[in-house]
């Protein structure tokens, strides 16, 4: 570990100590001569200098996860909208396939009515979905669910925060999960390239981002009462 740390500095002190050699050199030359050997010296540390705060400025982690296109954002977009149109209806259709489930909550309930309230935050209003079980065993689950979402064709999804669930008496509180922010930078080819390769355009590159929806589902014992501002699945 410790000869693999040396290694570069190694390199570069190599580097830097052949360009001051070229500059430095007695060896009886041409004007013309001596500047291309100034100009060689010159070049030589400028590249190292250069490279030393390349390697300064690069993230301390790199994600090497495969860059979603345009098309294949597009489709996961279009299938979380008719999943979400779908819950609308009353059904749960390809629900599996659109969202995963990121939190799980359990809370004990023997009270014969809820009251849900939804707080609006920086991201609105949270999505509820309930459904009654079969049977009433005295207690309250609840999912939330969330949709692939992408920056620049990076999946950022296990970045999102889930929304946080507060049982009091017979009110259930949602709150908005918070904002996430989110810093990165990628690498692509130059502007210059990108006009004569066969690669997609600076523009095309750059596609707008796809935020994932989102949405808790509830399952309710059979007999109790259900107050707030919630949509119903096959009731």
């Amino acid at each position: 570990m410790i000869i693999m740390s040396f290694l570069p500095i190694l390199i570069v002190f190599i580097i830097v100590a052949f360009g001051i050699g070229i500059m430095r050199s007695n060896t009886k030359v041409s004007f013309g001569t001596r500047n291309i050997r100034w100009i060689l010296g010159g070049y030589t540390i400028i590249l190292v200098i250069a490279t030393v705060i390349s390697l300064s400025v690069l993230p301390n982690y790199k994600n090497d996860q495969k860059v979603a296109t345009a098309a294949e954002m597009t489709k996961i977009e279009d299938a979380q909208t008719k999943a979400i149109d779908n819950l609308y209806s009353g059904n749960l259709v390809d629900l599996d396939k659109s969202f995963s489930e990121k939190k799980k909550w359990s809370f004990p309930f023997d009270e014969k009515s809820l009251d849900i309230v939804l707080t609006e935050g920086e991201t609105g209003i949270m999505s509820v979905f309930a459904e009654r079980k079969s049977e009433n065993d005295g207690e309250i689950e609840a999912t939330y669910h969330v949709g692939k979402s992408y920056i620049d064709g990076v999946d950022f999804t296990d970045k999102l925060h889930p929304p946080e669930l507060l049982l009091n008496g017979q009110k259930l509180t949602v709150n908005n999960p918070a904002l996430v922010t989110v810093s990165f930078s990628r690498f692509s080819p130059g502007f210059a390239y990108s006009q004569f390769s066969k690669g997609q355009h600076f523009s095309q590159e750059n596609r707008s981002s796809v935020i994932g929806r989102d949405f808790i589902l509830l399952k309710v014992p059979n007999d109790i009462e259900i107050n707030g501002n919630i949509s119903w699945i096959n009731e």
